[in-house]
């Protein structure tokens, strides 16, 4: 299952949600405004990135900027203090499913998490559109 968390209702959320919708992917979405990130979610997350910290965390945001700290400095469990009670500060939205993550909305990376069924279809559509054409290419 694919879980979508977003702290404001933007441009990049609003495309994610109908990409996915549009791409047969079931999601749920949930405002960590109104229900903030629980102590295994941050965890879990954490442990896809391949970056840590920089993966999930907005460092242009106005929230990061206001922080009295750094992030670098902060022991584990208060990071996770530090996510739940200032979820502005993270990238927005985060989607995630058993083994991938992705934040904001770029399409290279939000394909991942499209049904294989779905992408197998839309591969042998574009492979008829080129044998259409007279190309004689084929799926391997």
């Amino acid at each position: 299952m694919i879980k979508m968390y977003f702290h404001a209702k933007t441009t990049a959320v609003t495309k994610a949600m109908k990409w996915l919708a549009n791409h047969d992917a079931i999601f749920t979405a949930r405002d960590i405004k109104k229900q903030p990130l629980t102590r295994e979610e941050i965890l879990y997350m954490l442990s896809l990135t391949e970056e840590g910290t920089d993966d999930l965390i907005s460092t242009r945001s106005k929230a990061y900027k206001a922080l009295p700290a750094s992030v670098q400095d902060m022991g584990m469990n208060e990071l996770v203090d530090l996510l739940q009670k200032n979820p502005g500060i993270l990238k927005n939205p985060i989607v995630v499913d058993r083994n991938k993550l992705a934040t904001g909305f770029d399409l290279e990376t939000i394909r991942e998490f499209v049904p294989a069924a779905y992408r197998k279809k839309e591969l042998a559509s574009f492979f008829k559109i080129l044998n259409g054409k007279g190309l004689g290419v084929s799926p391997a």
